[in-house]
């Protein structure tokens, strides 16, 4: 366990979670990256859905200073209108 959630700092530890739309500009990059606002986050959870259907098994995602990022795997692409729910703690 990574610790209770106590004390002062407790605010700080709360996961924190959103939904982005990939844009063209993410296609060119093959990447699209989230600035989640939690610097000292050090895990996630995400979640593509392209079309109505969850997509993105092969997505290589990652996480640095707060910011979430999704980039293309083997097969996955990222895409204009995937949408990428994601949590992050």
């Amino acid at each position: 366990m990574a610790g209770s959630i106590s004390g002062i700092d407790w605010v700080s530890r709360m996961p924190v979670s959103g939904v982005y739309t990939a844009v063209e500009g993410d296609n060119t990059a093959n990447k699209a990256e989230i600035n989640t606002g939690m610097a000292n986050a050090t895990g996630f959870i995400v979640q593509i859905v392209r079309a109505g259907v969850v997509d993105g098994a092969d997505a290589k995602p990652s996480i640095a200073a707060g910011v979430l990022t999704v980039a293309d795997g083997s097969t996955y692409k990222v895409t204009a209108g995937d949408v990428i729910n994601w949590i992050v703690f």
